[in-house]
């Protein structure tokens, strides 16, 4: 614009040049018309001076229109320029204004034009500033302030454009030829963007608040701006303190005054050097402080990235705490693992081993170089095939069912039999985290033992069957001439063929005494005999307790009163009825009432009891006679056992012992409770659903044909 401003000047200067030339050659006419009027001397004179006046003019005038066409070349070419910089400043998209010496708008872009939505002209006629409304004030001040100081002047004011509101930067620049440019810059998306990241900063700032590591930042100069509340927490500081946001250096000193710093031989020196260590970190620094107080705290210092630095700190006293113990457990584990007897390995789910021992080297017969780097457990079977004795055609399957198993995390156990002679027993035990842990033990001795203790047990067994065979079949043959026997006496002792003396009387009643015994003794045997060979069958049925317990009572109602003992029951009216074999049930208690009217002094009490508790029936008969030492009372149930306290020669030892049997064939089983010289309680529970009868009918058949035949 300067430059047209130029090429107008000249211009006019170059008319007004013209106009002078015009104005003399005039004046030479007139004098030259005076001259006339004078004389013709003069006229002639004034003639030639209007000649040359006139000549000069032509000269002056051909040189004014050389020079016009000179400045109207330039005009042009600078009406071009300027054209070329309208076009330059109409394609800105910056709004761009010009002022005049009144700071009125005197030209502007079509940037502009578009923001005020005017055109040039009306735009010029209204002023039209960018912004409008308040902030035209201080645009007017911003131009006025720019042309007092002759620098430009920057001011940033929001505007409504196109409906929208914007934020715009207006600079105002002098410049030199007279006038002022307006540029209007849109930081619009440099707010929002702006008010975005201060979002995500607050945002940030309060994600670390809650945190609970202890976080810590400073700015560029090292002053701390940010601290949470776990920091305060952990180095227990003042908030009033740091809200002063003091240099990083003085909150050194303030923690090294609570000696919650490391001791340090040269404090001043030890603080130089972090200085130096933070102001050139360039990538995030870990260390641990071992403070006076025993705490371990874990610190990361790192370059922020928005300038200054950020600290983490943490205390993991506990943790290394935990990992040395864990340590320590991990070490113990490992020596256990190698002192144990047993191989240990632990497969992991891709098939490696993972870990092993001492022992499973051993078993399998694998060399320490062998198990280094973790071998898949395809390598270590494939060279012991001739070991697991497995053929050729075979080994495929075998070897791949091996695999799958040892890589799936499941339980499982079973036994190898080595062709040399060994036995390895193996189980699997999933690990929670997907391995498996397999341990081998070498069991070939214990299956020897095995095996011999087997063929002992089988030989004891039919040692013991011989036994009871042998038992059996001598009961059967003492049986007859006791009939013999003891039918004859009662025939002597009855007088049937002639009077006996008192002498004569007296031994056959103890012949007939001694051989019932005898009997009772046989048939108790038998009993016995049958109960173990798995002959004897219950005949199940519904039977009144209490009846059953008078029956009892009415058997040995006799032998009671022969003793001077009073023989009582203790059963409710009520007890209801049991399902049982009768005739054996009621053998085991006459044996218990026999038992307790043999050892109780004369003048005692024997009492037969009868409850339910917890769905069984208790039969109880308690005795005030001697009692059973508790030395002997586990052992007065077997065969031929009697109590140590009760004499000998009372009995052979078995009715207890039937007893027992008797009624663990019922399903039940018996109770015992006695104090020497208090008395005896033996108690035979029975459940209210025993079970049902062993074998059947055929079974039945079978066994009293095997005990006939005995």
């Amino acid at each position: 614009m300067a430059a047209v401003n130029s090429l107008l000047i000249g211009l006019t200067a170059a008319s007004i040049l013209l106009s002078g030339a015009a104005v003399i050659y005039a004046l030479y006419q007139r004098r030259a018309r005076e001259a006339a009027e004078a004389g013709r001397g003069e006229a002639e004179q004034a003639r030639d001076e209007s000649a040359a006046a006139l000549e000069a003019a032509q000269t002056a005038r051909s040189e004014l229109e050389g020079e016009q066409d000179r400045l109207t070349t330039t005009l042009t070419e600078a009406e071009a320029k300027a054209q070329r910089y309208r076009a330059a400043m109409d394609q800105l998209p910056l709004p761009i204004w010009l002022r005049d010496d009144t700071l009125g708008l005197a030209d502007f872009n079509s940037a502009h034009l578009a923001a005020v939505g005017m055109s040039a002209e009306d735009a010029r006629k209204q002023q039209a500033e960018l912004p409008e409304g308040n902030a035209r004030t201080q645009l007017k001040n911003l131009a006025a302030r720019a042309r007092q100081e002759d620098a430009a002047q920057s001011l940033r004011v929001h505007a409504v454009t196109n409906g929208e509101r914007r934020l715009f930067e207006i600079s105002e620049c002098p410049l030199p030829g007279g006038g002022q440019l307006g540029i209007a810059r849109d930081l619009t998306e440099l707010e929002e963007r702006s008010a975005e990241l201060k979002r995500h900063v607050d945002a940030h700032r309060e994600v670390l608040e809650n945190l609970d590591v202890a976080i810590a930042m400073t700015d560029p100069e090292l002053r701390l701006v940010f601290a949470n509340a776990a920091y305060i927490r952990l180095w227990d500081i003042d908030e009033a303190f740091l809200a002063t946001q003091p240099m990083l250096t003085e909150v050194w000193d303030y923690l090294r005054e609570r000696r919650r710093l490391p001791e340090q031989a040269d404090f001043a020196e030890y603080r130089r050097q972090n200085l130096r260590n933070i102001q050139n970190l360039i990538e995030p620094k870990e260390e641990l402080l071992h403070l006076p107080d025993g705490s371990t705290i874990r610190t990361t210092t790192s370059p922020h990235p928005l300038g200054g630095t950020l600290f983490t700190f943490e205390d993991v006293t506990d943790l290394l705490y935990l990992e040395r113990t864990y340590n320590t457990l991990v070490a113990v584990q490992r020596e256990t693992l190698d002192k144990l007897y047993e191989g240990v390995a632990v497969f992991g789910a891709d098939g490696r081993l993972k870990l092993h021992n001492p022992p499973y080297r051993e078993i399998w017969g694998f060399s320490p170089q062998a198990l280094e780097g973790e071998p898949h457990v395809r390598q270590l079977i494939e060279g012991n095939q001739e070991l697991l004795g497995v053929p050729d055609e075979r080994w495929d399957d075998y070897r791949t069912r091996l695999v799958a198993g040892a890589s799936e995390a499941k339980e499982g156990g079973g036994r190898f039999d080595l062709t040399d002679g060994r036995s390895i027993e193996w189980t699997q035990v999933p690990l929670p985290d997907g391995a498996s842990l397999f341990t081998y033990v070498d069991i070939s001795d214990t299956i020897q033992v095995e095996r011999a203790l087997r063929e002992r047990n089988e030989a004891l067994e039919t040692a013991d069957r011989l036994k009871s065979e042998f038992i059996a079949n001598i009961s059967y043959e003492l049986r007859t001439p006791l009939n013999a026997i003891t039918g004859f006496a009662e025939i002597l002792g009855n007088e049937y063929y002639g009077n006996l003396s008192e002498r004569q009387k007296e031994y056959a009643e103890a012949i007939v005494k001694s051989s019932d015994q005898l009997m009772a003794l046989i048939n108790d045997i038998l009993d016995l005999a049958s109960i173990e060979a798995g002959y004897m069958q219950l005949e199940m049925d519904q039977v009144d307790v209490a009846e059953l317990l008078s029956s009892t009572q009415m058997l040995a109602a006799e032998r009671a009163r022969s003793r001077q003992l009073a023989l009582a029951i203790d059963c409710p009216k009520d007890i209801g009825c049991v399902t049982c074999d009768e005739r054996r049930l009621r053998q085991a208690l006459f044996n218990l009432v026999s038992n307790a009217l043999k050892y109780t002094p004369p003048g005692g009490e024997v009492t037969v009891c009868a409850w339910r508790e917890n769905g069984t029936l208790h039969l109880t008969v308690r005795d005030t006679g001697i009692g059973i030492p508790e030395e002997d009372q586990a052992r007065v149930f077997g065969r031929f056992e009697r109590a140590g306290g009760r004499g000998q020669g009372h009995g052979a030892g078995l009715g207890l012992s039937l007893v027992k049997s008797l009624i663990e064939l019922h399903g039940g089983h018996i109770e015992l409770a006695s104090h020497p010289g208090e008395g005896t309680e033996v108690s035979c529970v029975l459940p209210e659903q025993p079970p049902a009868a062993l074998g059947d009918e055929e079974k039945a058949s079978d066994g009293d044909a095997a005990a006939a035949s005995a």
